[in-house]
């Protein structure tokens, strides 16, 4: 069976002026929305001319859109374009004048600066057959870019129905959206919605009234909700929050993005912290999208990237000839940011002999260049990010206490991804559709086996880790399910712990870590070795065990460089060779 995406109608009123698109099934039609606007066109099995002239088949009155753009046949599906000004472009590249290209059902056609969509539609009355969610997610990344050019909010929104009768709720969904709503499913029981033109306010109004009218027909039903440019800007961050609300509605992000958005107006300076990996610097774009300096400029840099002098002119900017190199006169960052937000990622690392130069930036509101005689006042918001214990910095010398206390105005902490662990399956959804879309290809189904060895992963590079290694597993699996044969997790990091590595846990004790080393390693058989049996506890044990045996007999049986070589502590490497019952080396012995 074809995915399929419907278009749906129904009672929830709505100001934006809908179209009902009903049809035989296999039925194709092309979706063409302009500034906001949703139409569909049936497509028969005759060419049809797409342009801004009333004389073409399929008509797009848009100033970027040529008099006669382009044709469009269905059998095979394809585009040609017409001679257009500004062009056809296919899966990224310029299709040349007079060429034929090759389009898929649901693959999107950009024409001028219009996004059309080829899309095969099912009858209106539920059949039984099960939706399915994969247009939906590149519809989720076309309704983003949209929106970045026009400005449009849009919702969306995850439906979870836990009872047994999921194929009534989604007809009952159905029956309740409005002409220009999106609804797919990603499973039994699961829906995702498209709220298209919609603001954060009405989203939610639309969807109390939906799960109301779900409940009151007896269904048990969870939902979680996104909006644009709130929630997220890409659709990776709008389908994992989506999820992570709909799982942990009270969660410890919860909190942390009721405080992002309770001070995203203010002018205070803010201090992002948070171990590597975490989001530090989406939190900072989120802080700048939410405030009253949106549309200005969100201006970034790594102050552990550059040295001392490069930095110095990348913030402060220089006058000609203040150094050898210097041919012209240069804003720094900091200018450049004027109205708007400047991001210092690992500002812990910024150099002590420019830690003054910034303070007074921060005090007087004025930035002076590398070699000016006087200086330049700006508006700028500062959010900085550190992984970093700036207090021991303090202690050390290393960093300003004053600094400290003007940057952290307001300081926000990223907790880790091993204290986040409901807002895995989330995240993994998100990956998921993400690494597929750019693949292009499906997105696979994950097993249970593999969603548990995600779950009970240590994470030390947190969510950056996550992605890279569903990115990776998505490629791995091939047309089959994602197992967890295809994580090729590092087993020694903590995996079996379900902890990070003890190098990265801060000031705990070398006790604490070895005693919460053993605290879910799985029962040893008889004589010490790891279980036989066929679990996933037991082979990740199997593993582990191999893992360090194998670095011992590298490093002559020295416990210390074995311990470095795994990445952990040698306390917590010896509290694990006794619970896997692996003698340890006498000293001087090889």
């Amino acid at each position: 069976m074809p995915d399929v995406v419907r278009h749906v109608t129904g009672e929830i009123d709505t100001d934006v002026a809908g179209v009902v698109v009903e049809g035989d099934d296999g039925e194709l039609v092309l979706l063409v929305s302009v500034d906001g606007h949703l139409s569909s066109h049936p497509l028969g099995s005759a060419a049809a001319t797409i342009g801004r002239s009333s004389r073409n088949d399929i008509v797009i009155d848009h100033p970027s859109v040529s008099r006669k753009h382009a044709e469009l046949t269905t059998s095979p599906l394809r585009v040609r374009d017409l001679g257009s000004t500004n062009g056809v472009r296919v899966r990224g590249e310029r299709v040349e004048p007079g060429a034929v290209t090759e389009v898929d059902v649901g693959e999107a056609v950009q024409l001028g600066d219009v996004v059309v969509l080829v899309q095969r539609l099912a009858p209106r009355a539920v059949s039984g057959k099960p939706w399915r969610g994969q247009l939906l997610d590149g519809r989720l990344a076309e309704e983003c870019a949209r929106s970045a050019r026009s400005g449009a909010p849009f919702a969306f929104a995850r439906v979870h129905v836990d009872d047994a009768s999921a194929e009534a709720a989604g007809a009952e969904i159905e029956d309740a959206l409005r002409g220009t709503d999106l609804l797919s499913s990603a499973g039994q029981g699961r829906f995702q919605l498209l709220l298209v033109d919609t603001p954060a306010a009405a989203a939610r109004t639309v969807m109390e009234r939906l799960v109301a009218r779900l409940e009151k027909a007896g269904h048990v039903t969870r939902w979680g909700l996104a909006t644009w440019p709130r929630d997220g800007t890409n659709a990776e961050q709008l389908a994992a929050h989506a999820w992570t609300s709909l799982r942990t509605p009270g969660g410890v992000m919860t909190r942390v993005r009721a405080l992002i958005e309770q001070i995203s107006d203010s002018a205070l300076s803010v201090l992002i912290r948070g171990e590597t990996g975490v989001g530090k610097e989406l939190c900072a774009e989120t802080i700048h999208r939410l405030s009253s300096r949106a549309r200005k400029p969100f201006v970034r840099i790594n102050c552990a990237a550059l040295n001392e002098q490069l930095l110095e002119s990348e913030l402060f900017g220089h006058e000609r000839g203040s150094f050898t190199g210097a041919h012209a006169a240069k804003p720094g960052l900091i200018e450049t940011a004027d109205g708007g937000t400047l991001f210092l990622d690992e500002v812990g690392d910024l150099p002590r002999g420019l830690q003054a130069k910034l303070l007074r930036v921060l005090e007087d509101r004025v930035v002076q260049r590398v070699g000016a005689v006087e200086g330049h006042t700006v508006d700028v918001r500062f959010v900085s990010a550190t992984n970093r214990s700036l207090e021991a910095d303090i202690a050390a010398g290393r960093f300003r206490r004053d600094l400290y206390f003007r940057l952290g105005g307001v300081t926000v902490e990223i907790p880790p991804l091993r204290d986040r662990v409901d807002e895995i399956d989330g995240l993994i959804e998100a990956f998921i559709a993400r690494a597929a879309t750019n693949t292009e290809r499906r997105a696979p189904e994950i097993t249970e086996a593999a969603r548990i060895a995600l779950r009970g992963h240590a994470w030390p590079g947190n969510v950056r880790e996550l992605r890279n290694t569903i990115e990776r597993a998505v490629l791995l699996c091939g047309a089959g399910p994602l197992d967890s044969e295809h994580l090729a997790l590092s087993v020694i990091d903590g995996t079996a712990t379900g902890r990070v590595d003890d190098d990265l846990d801060g000031p705990e004790s070398e006790t604490q870590r070895a005693s919460r080393a053993t605290e879910k390693i799985p029962p040893l058989a008889p004589g010490g070795a790891p279980p036989n049996d066929d679990s996933l506890r037991g082979e990740v044990a199997r593993v582990e065990s191999r893992r360090i045996n194998d670095a011992l007999a590298v490093c002559g049986g020295n416990q210390t460089r074995a311990a470095r070589m795994l990445g952990i502590s040698r306390n917590t490497l010896q509290a694990r060779m006794d619970a896997f019952g692996i003698p340890r080396p006498r000293k001087g012995s090889r």
